[in-house]
């Protein structure tokens, strides 16, 4: 089957499904904004108490988390481009700009990025998300070599020069420009006041634990499959236990496969879809899709849980 075949089938089963209600949209928003404010005020209590191995484990557990809710707000700013969050229309810009400010970038530069990824996925002349980190050679093969690379790469610090930074341009608007400026002077004053607690918990979870995720989830997304022919074969999904999606794939974003082959399907609801996709053969047999293994020429699926 192909996947043109496969769209017409199931494209009349996933129409339906609902994006967030206006005011539900913006709950969700605080929501992820209550939970880093949280765990900041959560990471300087720890700082006050007195140093121990289990403390020292606790703030360093409070970064990742903070780091792994701003990954949150990215993925409703990638949500928004697709205009699959609100069903109010203008709200998804509003959101999605709102976040991207906060993240010290730019709404509609990664909404132009990430239209031409789905228009020419793979393609590094076209594709401008992945052009932009063509060096990284994320369409190498997946051997052990490779993998310690990718493994290795945002350890040394070698990825910050492309996925951190901060874009003060006007073009989402001159309120988000002025957002970002304000952003960026409270850290500075924060820095003055607690300089152990900005650092721990601002600074770092913002300028390097986030961009690590982003380079990890782009190597589990698309690394070694690059350049594929078959969108089936061009990006996977991660079927991760439920507690570690929560952590590491907010958002379901662990679902990209099933994001590529359906972008307007409003991501709470791409595990469902994925659960749909599963009664497919030819959706069922492939490894990207599925965890999967061969067996006396049987595919073993745990994916539709």
């Amino acid at each position: 089957m192909s996947v043109a075949t496969l769209r017409k089938r199931f494209m009349p089963r996933f129409q339906g499904l609902s994006k967030y209600p206006r005011a539900a949209a913006w709950l969700m928003l605080g929501w992820y904004f209550a939970q880093i404010i949280g765990a900041i005020f959560l990471g300087n209590f720890l700082l006050e108490r007195p140093a121990g191995a289990l403390n020292v484990a606790a703030m360093v557990l409070t970064a990742i988390f903070i780091g792994t809710r701003l990954r949150g707000l990215n993925n409703i700013v990638h949500e928004c481009t697709h205009y699959s969050f609100s069903d109010h229309r203008e709200d998804n810009v509003r959101i999605g700009s709102l976040c991207a400010s906060v993240l010290t970038g730019c709404f509609h530069q990664y909404r132009d990025e990430h239209m031409s990824h789905h228009a020419y996925l793979g393609d590094y002349e076209r594709d401008l998300d992945l052009q932009g980190i063509r060096k990284f050679r994320l369409h190498e093969p997946l051997t052990a070599r490779t993998i310690l690379r990718h493994v290795l790469t945002p350890l040394l610090g070698l990825h910050l020069r492309t996925y951190a930074g901060v874009n003060l341009s006007a073009r989402d608007g001159r309120i988000y420009q002025w957002l970002k400026v304000a952003l960026l002077v409270s850290i500075l004053v924060f820095t003055v006041i607690k300089p152990l607690s900005a650092l721990f918990f601002v600074i770092l979870p913002l300028f390097y634990i986030f961009p690590t995720l982003n380079y990890w989830t782009d190597c589990l997304d698309h690394a070694g499959v690059v350049g594929a022919e078959d969108e089936l074969d061009a990006s996977r999904n991660i079927l991760a236990p439920k507690p570690l999606r929560y952590i590491l794939f907010p958002r379901n974003d662990c679902f990209h496969l099933v994001h590529h082959l359906f972008p307007k399907v409003p991501a709470r609801h791409l595990e469902t879809a994925h659960r749909e996709l599963c009664a497919d053969p030819e959706y069922r047999s492939r490894p990207l899709a599925v965890r999967a293994r061969a067996s006396r020429n049987e595919t073993l699926v745990a994916g539709a849980s």
